[in-house]
């Protein structure tokens, strides 16, 4: 008779506990890497309280009058640079990894919203930042951050630097009183000439004087004082386009009150009130005119995808930057981005990013979390609901000098002397995006710059560097060429061409030719085919050709090619013996016809290397003499 065994109850129990745990932790790890703030949130105390809180005070109070500015450059009402800089806060302090930014429109940004919606309708904006949150999603989503790996520094050099000179030539025109519209920077030069003589002294005195008091602010902080003097400079200093347009509204009131006529042009004037939530325009009604979304989507297509790109860019440099050789979350900036830029489009926001001088500012001020961007989104909020009656005080001449004065340090001409020191070619890549870039449009520069740096790379992969020995070795000879970088199927003509020069050298048609394989990365298929001609053909012509320091998978993916006569060498050491062994075989081939001849040699006997004497100099690819140098 069998005994039945019943289940242990308490096991089932136990099994079931460990489910659940191992659930729970699956749901923490999974909040820990989407939501963040889950993540620091229990660690939070008092002392990083007070540094989130001075951070995101002073941050707020720079980015109330650069949004208003900003979207001034975005020929945009102001109340939309404040909506831009609103919500995004909020969210990026839940989603966002780097402590050091803060949402909100930029310089950059708003420049490129305007290339791409100049003669078009707000709708057309809010539209523009709806798909920019889709496509930045869609980025994180699908891991495509390795897209912002082609552009490199050089190409984001030239993009901002001609980004920054396009801004300060667009707003001398509020430096000078005058009005007008200009896209590339011959239409503004054009423009500044024509309009010149209409130039307002009120306002070159106002915005003259006001890049000059920001710029000397801006220094405050650099005075060698110490104590609490040092705090009040560094206070004054931060603060500096805050105290610039409150004295300007102050003196903009006063010339009301008194009945003076205004000698310089004030903003427009800002709907009070907070945004109406409502969905994204996907098509409109102005008129008797219906406009659908495809019709919508079609006259920003090409900005859907440069501008974030451009903002992802922005993201994860800032990211890099502050990384201090930690893990830089891209993916999950790319999905914090988006989410800030899908919920702006509900309130009638631009497209928005980080900025380099708030990062810069905001580590300056002591930023300890992302909760920073709560203290500066509520100060938005503030001026949204209390100041924008008063906005129509502000002066446009105002405005511009802010923007200047923030620009003008993006000018990147500290890269000029190391790149020509360095790599021409890239101070080529540079200097390629800049000029397109003014002379045409950003985006256009942008993709020339990407564009020519691919190229550059293409040219290096294709005409790899070849050193060029003559080396005597226990009583042998033999040339050794060695590859700088990997070998793929550009570079396989070339390097054909280069060896097969070789033997028509005078004394060199029956020295034993050995290509270095050790800073070789990889190989394709038509790169292993072409090396199997070449060795077919040096040996073809009585001449050995060894292959020296290939990997397993190199090897593999020479014998699948079908290469049938390759020689292959372990190290330098050894290759006296594989030679020397060739030419034992080479006899015993000639003394016996039933003797095959091996497909493939792997020989690695450890034999000390002679003293190599310097013999006979050989031309090398780049036509310099290469002496031996082991």
């Amino acid at each position: 008779m069998h005994e039945t065994t019943k289940p242990n109850s308490n096991d089932h129990v136990k099994k079931k506990q460990i489910q659940r745990e191992v659930k729970k932790e699956k749901i923490y790890e999974f909040l820990h890497q989407h939501v963040p703030i889950t993540k620091w949130l229990p660690k939070y105390n008092s002392k990083m309280a007070m540094g989130d809180m001075i951070a995101g005070i002073t941050i707020g109070l720079t980015m109330i009058p650069q949004s208003i500015a900003y979207a001034s450059l975005a020929n945009l009402s102001p109340q939309v640079g404040l909506y831009s800089s609103l919500i995004g806060g909020f969210i990026y302090m839940n989603l966002g990894t780097v402590k050091q930014v803060s949402m909100g429109p930029t310089s950059l940004m708003a420049l490129l919203t305007y290339e791409y919606t100049k003669n078009l309708t707000v709708e057309y904006v809010v539209l523009l930042t709806f798909m920019c949150g889709i496509i930045e999603m869609l980025m994180g989503l699908f891991k495509l951050g390795f897209l912002v790996d082609f552009i490199s520094t050089p190409v984001t050099s030239g993009f901002t630097t001609a980004t920054s000179i396009i801004v300060v030539m667009s707003q001398v025109k509020g430096i000078l009183g005058v009005r007008f519209k200009g896209d590339t920077v011959k239409d503004i030069l054009e423009k500044l000439i024509e309009h010149f003589h209409e130039r307002r002294t009120g306002d070159m005195v106002l915005g003259l004087g006001a890049i000059v008091v920001i710029l000397t602010l801006r220094e405050l902080r650099n005075v060698p004082v110490t104590g609490i003097l040092k705090k009040v400079f560094w206070f004054i200093s931060l603060s500096r386009n805050t105290s610039v347009v409150l004295l300007a509204m102050l003196i903009t009131y006063l010339f009301e009150s008194s009945g003076i006529p205004l000698p310089y042009l004030t903003s427009d004037t800002a709907k009070t009130g907070l945004p109406s939530l409502r969905f994204p325009p996907f098509g409109y009604t102005s008129g008797n005119t219906t406009v659908t979304l495809p019709e919508m989507l079609y006259e920003i297509r090409s900005a859907i995808f440069i501008i974030p790109l451009v903002s992802v860019l922005a993201n994860v440099s800032i990211a890099k930057t502050y990384a201090n050789g930690g893990i830089v979350e891209a993916t999950q900036e790319m999905l914090a981005l988006g989410m800030c830029n899908i919920a702006g489009s509900f309130i009638m926001s631009m497209p928005t990013c980080g900025a380099f001088t708030r990062s810069a500012l905001s580590q300056a001020s002591g930023v300890q979390t992302t909760l920073s961007n709560i203290y500066a989104s509520g100060l938005i909020l503030l001026a949204i609901l209390f100041l924008t009656p008063h906005f129509h005080l502000i002066p446009r001449a105002i405005l511009s000098s802010i923007l200047i004065s923030a620009v003008l340090f993006m000018v990147d001409y500290q890269i000029v002397k190391p790149l020509w020191k360095t790599s021409r070619a890239e101070l080529f890549v540079t200097m390629v995006t800049l000029l397109i870039s003014l002379f045409f449009t950003v985006e256009i520069g942008l993709l020339a710059g990407i564009c020519a740096n691919i190229i550059h790379l293409a040219l290096m992969w294709s005409r790899p560097k070849l050193k060029i020995e003559l080396i005597k070795s226990k009583g042998v000879e033999f040339v050794l060429i060695t590859p700088n970088n990997g070998l793929y199927f550009p570079a396989i003509d070339y390097l054909y061409r280069e060896i097969m020069r070789i033997p028509k050298q005078e004394g060199y048609a029956k020295i034993p030719l050995v290509i270095n394989c050790a800073h070789l990365k990889g190989l394709d298929y038509t790169a292993a085919k072409g090396l199997s001609l070449i060795s077919s053909e040096i040996q073809a012509k009585d001449q050995r050709f060894i292959v020296l320091n290939a990997s397993e998978k190199m090897r593999y993916v020479c014998r699948k090619s079908g290469c049938k006569s390759m020689v292959f060498c372990n190290s330098l050491d050894a290759l006296p013996s594989v030679i020397l062994g060739e030419q034992c075989k080479e006899k015993c081939t000639l003394n016996s016809s039933s003797m095959k001849r091996n497909d493939s040699v792997v020989v690695d006997v450890p034999i000390r290397l002679a003293e190599v004497t310097p013999l006979l100099n050989i031309k090398s690819p780049n036509g310099n003499d290469t002496r031996v140098d082991l």
